[in-house]
């Protein structure tokens, strides 16, 4: 079982602890990963800078965490369940509490490489990170990687090349890049005076 203080979930032995601590890494990894492969089908040449585009992978990666985390309560039809009906496969089953807990520790670290990446971002450039220009660039960002996000979940990423919504993908990110460049441009149109 799990205890929860606030919205801490402490583990109640060392089993479970590193089972949670392991289930974050593979989470962590896969959403990233799947990030990576989106990322590497946009088309080439989009007008936001390499800050942007880290930025735009970790809001892509934090959806994907979200989307996985709603898929993991859906129930399971597969033939391996099917099967363990059946048959006695010894497996480890992570609890709802696990889940919440593993989901939660990954989220935790995307925010917080979210608003990290920002933050350095915009004192870099001499630009106040709270300010209402600089939040509606970083919403820019979190609308792209949504719109997209919205356009690939169901395509597997690496056959996504030679998949008939390429070419939407590519007119959307397009857009939406243009979209962030603009935001980028007023952020540093308004803090002018004040950048080194």
């Amino acid at each position: 079982m799990l205890r929860e203080t606030d919205i801490l979930y402490i583990p109640t032995n060392e089993r479970q602890l590193r089972r949670i601590q392991r289930g974050g890494s593979d989470l962590d990894a896969q959403v990233r990963g799947w990030t990576q492969r989106v990322i590497e089908v946009l088309p080439a040449g989009l007008p936001t800078n390499a800050d942007e585009t880290y930025i735009f992978s970790l809001f892509l990666a934090q959806q994907r965490r979200r989307n996985l985390h709603i898929d993991a309560f859906q129930p399971d039809t597969s033939l391996m369940t099917t099967l363990r009906g059946y048959l006695p496969l010894p497996e480890h089953h992570a609890t709802h509490e696990e889940i919440d807990a593993i989901h939660r520790v990954v989220s935790v670290h995307l925010d917080s490489d979210i608003e990290r990446a920002g933050y350095a971002y915009c004192e870099d450039n001499n630009i106040p990170p709270e300010s209402d220009p600089a939040i509606d660039w970083r919403v820019a960002i979190r609308f792209m990687s949504q719109s997209i996000y919205s356009r690939v979940c169901r395509v597997d990423p690496t056959k996504i090349k030679s998949h008939p919504k390429r070419f939407e993908l590519a007119l959307v990110a397009r857009e939406l890049a243009s979209g962030v460049s603009e935001k980028r441009q007023q952020m540093f149109a308004a803090f002018a005076p004040t950048r080194a």
